[in-house]
């Protein structure tokens, strides 16, 4: 499996970092779908995925790694 191209903003990359396996794909595809479907900026739509995946998973937000 290919590694995941590392997010454009610096705090969404160490927010993702943070993330297990499951929820970093979750992301991933939420971004894609989002930066298809809005025709927003890649970098717009990680936000708005990391947002979407910490409203899903709050406790990614309490783990230490």
């Amino acid at each position: 499996m290919q590694k995941p191209t590392p997010p454009l903003d610096a705090l969404v990359a160490d927010m993702v970092n943070l993330l297990d396996d499951n929820q970093r794909e979750e992301f991933e595809e939420r971004a894609g779908i989002i930066e298809f479907e809005a025709k927003v900026p890649r970098a717009h739509a990680e936000c708005l995925a990391l947002l979407d995946v910490l409203r899903r998973h709050p406790a990614v937000l309490t783990t230490t790694r």
